[in-house]
């Protein structure tokens, strides 16, 4: 047997050290049981975290983030406000306060 084994805790996230920091929308998916559309609907209204780029087209989830999360679903805030403005090209941008 193993001491690098992982165990799941209380909100079902792994508790191994050497568990990846990143997530990728598969595994996201898969954990929370949301669909792909529940998920950015939830992204968009601030009550899940959004993912952040790995570089180039990839994104992924990061593991603290999914563990706050999981910790208290419904309670669950990431933006305290958000803002939209238009770049002088007429780009909307939104603008997040974490």
């Amino acid at each position: 047997m193993s001491d690098l084994q992982t165990t799941p805790t209380d909100n079902g996230m792994p508790s191994d050290p050497l568990a990846p920091m990143f997530y990728r929308m598969r595994d996201v998916l898969r954990m929370t049981a949301l669909s792909r559309s529940s998920l950015y609907r939830r992204i968009a209204a601030g009550n899940f975290p959004p993912p952040v780029s790995l570089g180039g087209k990839a994104k992924g989830w990061r593991r603290e983030e999914l563990e706050q999360w999981a910790e208290d679903p419904s309670g669950f805030r990431f933006m305290q406000s958000c803002m939209i403005r238009k770049t002088r090209q007429g780009a909307r941008v939104r603008q997040v306060r974490l």
